[in-house]
């Protein structure tokens, strides 16, 4: 029985449609590619492959660069561990840019209902939420190619500035903003070597403000109190001694505070120094993982093809995220929307088995 959500955890923003040659008839436009069945055992044996290689169960979670982790991941994910029952070890073979601040949490405690140790694997990349759901982990296992990031969040919020024509507001970088706030501070201190004057202070405070309504800088900084407060929850799941809070607070502020990007690559070997419990993947894993990797960036996502172009007010579907095992194969399917201006537009997503 196929699984719906209210929604998955989608990008935000339009996508441009390269110019239509032909368009298709209807109000759905048939452009997606089905999942062969074929294509579907090729699956099924690379993570056979995977899972004799480590030993233990693997369900995949791979998310495209149009899909974010969020918990409508849940009620899925739920029914794959209950298909696969209680396990000593479980392995979540992970990709993602990242997600909503709050999903991790949820999944890790979903995750560790079902067995007694949870492992994370990182082929590619695991970035933000991705590394904060991997926190949650007592292992993370990654290739030479596995990459974390820092943890601190992006916020959007209805007061933020919007883009000319926009729905919705765009998301701005809860360090940003912190350093733009912590800029006016120091500057504003009295000193012999003060830049600017006091008028040119309020200038800058009143032009800040003007941009940025001051409720939203109020949600900004609790998102990322809510972002330390996630990721200590997460590692204090499995770093449980009274000596590794000190160290649980010197992971979590390390990785919201002192990377000055946030598309900052970590490697497995900066990771271990941060102090996450990172392992390199064995050659037989590592041959493994990367195959199954390879899989996934080679699936068709349904994008449509030159020959069948969309026209405005058409919709098509994306797949845009897969959580599978050998017991279930399930996707998150996007439904999106052509416009006027030939750009697509998301406007409803659900989980599905295929």
């Amino acid at each position: 029985m196929s699984k719906k959500s209210k929604k998955s955890s989608k990008g935000s923003g339009v996508v441009a449609l390269p110019i239509q040659q032909t368009g298709a008839t209807g109000s759905q436009a048939t452009t997606q590619t089905q999942t062969t069945a074929s294509e579907k055992q090729q699956l099924i044996q690379l993570i056979q492959t995977l899972e004799q290689a480590r030993g233990n169960r693997v369900i995949v979670y791979w998310l495209t660069d149009l899909a974010r982790i969020s918990e409508a991941v849940v009620p899925s994910l739920y029914d794959q561990l209950s298909a696969i029952g209680h396990q000593k070890v479980l392995d979540l073979f992970l990709f993602t840019r990242g997600g909503d601040t709050e999903a991790p949490w949820r999944i890790v405690t979903l995750m560790r209902e079902f067995c007694d140790r949870f492992v994370v694997l990182v082929p590619y990349r695991a970035h933000s939420a991705g590394t904060v759901l991997a926190m949650g982990a007592d292992e993370i296992v990654m290739t030479p190619m596995g990459v974390l990031s820092p943890i601190d969040p992006s916020r959007t919020h209805p007061l933020l500035p919007r883009r000319e024509g926009a729905e919705q507001a765009e998301p701005i970088s809860v360090q940003d903003m912190r350093h733009a706030m912590t800029f006016i501070r120091e500057t504003a201190k009295p000193s012999e070597e003060m830049p600017y004057t006091p008028d040119a202070m309020a200038q800058i405070v009143t032009a800040l403000f003007d941009k940025i309504h001051p409720l939203a800088i109020g949600a900004i900084e609790q998102s990322y109190a809510l972002s330390k407060l996630i990721a200590t929850r997460c590692l204090s799941t499995h770093m449980t001694s009274p000596d590794d809070k000190k160290n649980i607070n010197q992971i979590v502020n390390r990785l919201c505070d002192d990377y000055k990007s946030h598309a900052y690559p970590i490697c497995r070997e900066e990771a271990r120094d941060i102090g996450l419990k990172v392992v390199d993947a064995l050659p037989s894993v590592d041959q493994a993982m990367m195959d199954l990797a390879k899989f996934y960036m080679a699936r068709d996502i349904g994008f449509p093809k030159t020959t069948a172009r969309p026209s405005p007010g058409q919709t098509f579907k994306l797949y845009i995220a897969w959580l599978d095992s050998i017991n279930k194969q399930m996707r998150a399917e996007q439904d999106t929307l052509v416009e006027k201006d030939n750009q697509a537009r998301p406007v409803g997503d659900r989980w599905i088995e295929y």
